[in-house]
């Protein structure tokens, strides 16, 4: 979901006489198709290996991709379809609760992911809104069932990482889990998505919140931190006070997000437009940015001066790179500047 801040923003700067994002996408998307199957290859060039599918992780950014550019054309429906029907391949119905698997068509033999499931769920309900289509709301309510089952009373909450390897509950596991109780929520209107997004949020700002008003990325059982700072860890946090803002109409909220919004600035948002961090954690923060705070245009050039001769795009916002290319950024990098075209038609 594109951010509330983001919708309602004007950004009065003419688009760039550059390719669109669908025409780029278009172009890259060929290149990753594995032959005689309906998956996307996880990295093409380099030491990748041509028949290996991509991970979850990089399909949940695919089809966040494949959102924003059918809401800025209709007719990529279609296409959107089937994505979403490659993404149903991923899922594995064993128990103890059904959930996406890392990969497609293997079922119970490897870990699965809570943070990959929550960034299912976040997508698979922006394309219900996109197609009206019932079965992706289930689709993400049932994800949503199995990002929940990660949750239990150890450290007082929170929702661990992995299934099988409980060793740490990870912001990056918490705050999408609570953006996404909030995007079932805004479709369900069940009051226990709202009350599980609360107590979620407010566990994670207990428990992970940094001194310099960021996020750190994970507390083990333990109770030490690991406190590396991802710009998405914070991002999702961002998105989840202002729509808890807006929601419940708590100032408290508000002012979580307008604290942490100007911390995000402070850290990762260059003066050359670059957003010092990597493709598919630097986009969430991109799309969670109130555009008024920050030079959107700046970004969204710097990050087309990342493309390569061949057009990739790097590992970095902005900074080009050679060798191997994984999907997840070239779909990180499309799905920003759709946000930023999408922005530009709603002001």
């Amino acid at each position: 979901m594109i951010s509330i801040c983001l919708i309602h923003a004007m950004i009065t700067s003419p688009i760039f006489a550059l390719s669109s994002a669908e025409e780029l996408w278009t172009g890259l998307v060929p290149r990753y198709r594995i032959h005689d199957s309906i998956f996307l290859a996880e990295s093409v060039g380099g030491d990748s290996n041509p028949s290996q599918p991509m991970f979850n992780w990089g399909i949940g950014v695919t089809l966040s991709a494949e959102n924003s550019l059918a809401k800025l054309d209709s007719s990529r429906k279609s296409r959107l379809t089937q994505v979403l029907m490659m993404c149903e391949r991923y899922w594995n119905p064993q128990g103890p609760v059904p959930g996406f698997d890392v990969l497609p068509d293997k079922k119970g033999d490897q870990d699965r992911y809570f943070d990959d499931n929550a960034w299912m769920v976040m997508a698979l309900v922006d394309s219900y809104e996109i197609t009206r289509d019932p079965r992706w709301l289930k689709s993400a309510e049932a994800s949503l069932t199995y990002v929940l089952s990660g949750e239990d009373d150890k450290l007082g909450g929170g929702i661990y990482w992995k299934e099988r390897e409980k060793t740490s509950k990870n912001t990056c596991s918490n705050g999408p889990a609570a953006a996404a109780c909030l995007a079932v929520y805004r479709n369900s209107k069940n009051p226990q998505h709202l009350a599980k997004a609360q107590q979620i949020y407010s566990w994670t700002k207990a428990k992970l919140l940094a001194p310099d008003g960021l996020y750190w990325d994970n507390i083990r059982l333990d109770g030490s931190l690991d406190k590396t700072q991802w710009s998405y860890n914070s991002a999702l946090m961002l998105r989840t006070a202002k729509e808890l803002a807006q929601i419940t109409g708590k100032s408290v909220y508000c002012e979580d997000a307008e604290k942490l919004e100007s911390a995000c600035i402070k850290r990762w948002v260059k003066a050359d437009g670059t957003i010092d961090d990597e493709l598919q954690f630097a986009h969430l923060l991109f799309e969670n940015l109130d555009p008024k705070n920050f030079d959107a245009k700046g970004c969204v050039s710097k990050l087309l001066e990342g493309r390569n001769s061949a057009g990739f795009f790097g590992t970095r916002w902005g900074k080009t790179s050679e060798g191997k290319h994984q999907i997840i950024h070239q779909a990180s990098a499309v799905r920003a500047l759709a946000t930023y075209e999408l922005l530009r038609r709603r002001k």
